[in-house]
């Protein structure tokens, strides 16, 4: 309870399967809607996890949005019970009078058993018959399919008339692509207090991207009109004049002509119509400072890129002979406009520094941040950098290995139920027990299956990264990526220094100092952190 939300949280177990559901209304425009954000850990067998909606407002029709436009469907019959939709499915009354649009996150299939209740699919574990009696066709991953952690949000708002006058389509959009919000210091600038790159005068148009053309220097704007209505004659006004405009089709190929009027472009649409336009502005009478940077001269020590069919001549990346491929080792990275400069990478060609705790000057000038780029080679170190006597804490993520996954069900490979996958050389014992008392609880249970590994993300930023290393004997690995990682400091006034760890896991192989414009902190985390940025499981192993 507080000034921006209040909220109640209910809790549910049941066969196995906990369920934590956290009701809230917030304040401002987000008010308009009731959120529920579901915590569920799920272990069911042969089920199905619905919610269901059972309203007032009684219909034969519902409303199911398609993104680009929307599907009118009756009742459920036996023939078209769970039927498909993305963002919301609405329910207006048969008088026309009001109504309810359920707005959707993630769960696309859905039933409508009765005249006035919505059910939305959640979860679902099919479940399979017993060996002797399986249908062909039948997978044993099916008996504990969706088993693992899931966190997802469904939301309610009503409504007078119907979803079009209320537009409670714009409320869906709102809630599955929240706002993106960030602070930096207080600095000057000359925007004044607000500042649009888009403007559209028109609600029931809504745009749908705003990008950098894929073949030329033009601005594509890809939009549609929302109420399967003629409309027409809309502006589309931007931050600079509307110098020329063209129509182009999704594959951003020549259509025709686009109709300029005083610096806007001006559009008409049909029924839910999409329409793509490449645009050619005028100059910006602002522009943003660039950023300027500038590579730290490096005592490179260790080749860890060899060539395609070459033997690695010394220890390689991780100093078992596995490298990096020097043929898909660029000689420049740009990285949030920041470049880093590499040695040139070939086999038996030092390209990266290993970290002993060795102090490299940093460059005169003024410079306001320091990017390492760099990578460990035996499982995520942790790393303290100095810039000049201050001490920085840094993970420092492998250089393989997967740097994110969902929960992953695990599977025996031999008859012991000794798990084992070799890129780990983990084993677990437990599992067994774990397995054995699944089985025993259902005859139907995969025979093979040993547990669950939980999710996790890793959080630095990816600079690069390839589809495969090289073996000590000069051979393709593939799907054994490669990656490096962008680490910046900040760096303190006055600050000419920055210190190395003293970690001989860690190979760095470029470091840029850049004059950047002030930073921008994310207000709410930019992805799916799964709450957790380690994986317990496998950080127990040096390989992974």
């Amino acid at each position: 309870r507080g000034p921006v939300r209040v909220a109640i949280e209910v809790t549910r177990e049941t066969e196995g399967s906990t369920f934590v559901q956290t009701v809230s209304l917030s304040s401002g425009d987000a008010g308009n809607r009731v959120e529920i954000h579901n915590a569920i850990d799920w272990r069911g067998l042969t089920s199905n996890l619905k919610v269901a909606f059972p309203l007032t407002a009684s219909n034969l029709d519902a409303t199911y949005n398609q993104d680009l436009g929307t599907l009118e469907r009756p009742t459920a019959n036996p023939r078209q019970f769970e039927v498909g939709s993305h963002r919301w499915i609405d329910l207006t009354d048969k008088s026309g009078t009001f109504g309810v649009t359920v707005l959707t996150d993630y769960k696309n299939g859905s039933d409508k058993p009765n005249d006035n209740t919505i059910r939305l699919t959640l979860l679902r574990s099919p479940g399979i018959q017993p060996t002797a009696n399986r249908a062909p066709g039948a997978y044993s991953d099916q008996a504990n399919q969706d088993w693992g952690h899931h966190e997802f949000t469904f939301a309610l708002i009503g409504h007078e008339g119907d979803w079009r006058q209320a537009q409670t389509d714009w409320q869906a959009y709102r809630f599955n692509d929240p706002l993106m919000s960030f602070a930096t210091k207080s600095h000057p600038g000359a925007l004044g207090r607000s500042f649009s790159l888009l403007h559209v005068d028109n609600p029931r148009v809504r745009v749908f991207a705003l990008k950098q053309a894929e073949d030329s220097d033009e601005v594509v704007l890809r939009v549609a009109e929302l109420d399967g209505r003629h409309t027409p004659d809309v502006h589309f006004t931007f931050a600079a004049p509307v110098l020329s405009a063209r129509e182009m089709n999704g594959q951003e190929q020549p259509v025709g002509p686009a109709q300029v009027h005083d610096g806007a472009l001006v559009a008409s649409f049909s029924p839910y119509q999409p329409r793509t336009f490449a645009l050619r502005l005028g100059p910006s009478k602002i522009s943003a400072n660039a950023i300027r940077s500038q590579p730290l001269k490096l005592p490179y020590t260790l080749a860890v890129a060899t060539n395609d069919d070459t033997k690695t001549p010394g220890g390689g990346f991780d100093g078992q002979g596995n490298a990096m491929p020097a043929e898909l080792l660029p000689a420049r990275i740009r990285y949030s406009g920041v470049e880093f400069t590499l040695a040139p990478a070939a086999t038996g060609s030092p390209n990266a520094v290993v970290a002993h705790g060795q102090t490299l000057a940093l460059p005169a000038g003024h410079f306001s941040r320091v990017y390492i780029l760099a990578a460990s080679s035996a499982g995520d170190q942790q790393a303290t950098f100095l810039i000049g006597q201050k001490p920085i804490a840094l993970t420092v993520q492998d250089w393989g290995g997967f740097i994110g996954q969902w929960d992953t069900r695990l599977w025996k490979n031999d008859p012991t139920l000794n798990w084992n996958i070799s890129a780990h050389h983990a084993v677990w014992p437990s599992k067994e027990t774990d397995a054995r008392e699944n089985r025993q609880a259902s005859p139907s249970y995969p025979e093979d299956y040993v547990g669950l590994e939980k999710g996790f993300i890793k959080p630095a930023g990816l600079a690069w990264y390839a589809s495969h290393h090289h073996t000590a004997d000069g051979l393709n690995a593939p799907y054994q990526y490669s990656y490096l990682f962008a680490y910046p400091i900040n760096i303190p006034s006055g600050t000419h220094s920055l210190t190395l760890p003293k970690n001989e896991r860690i190979r760095i192989l470029a470091i840029t100092a850049a004059d950047e414009n002030p930073e921008l902190v994310p207000a709410a985390p930019l992805f799916d952190t799964l709450d957790r940025t380690t994986n317990p499981v496998l950080s127990q192993s040096a390989g992974h």
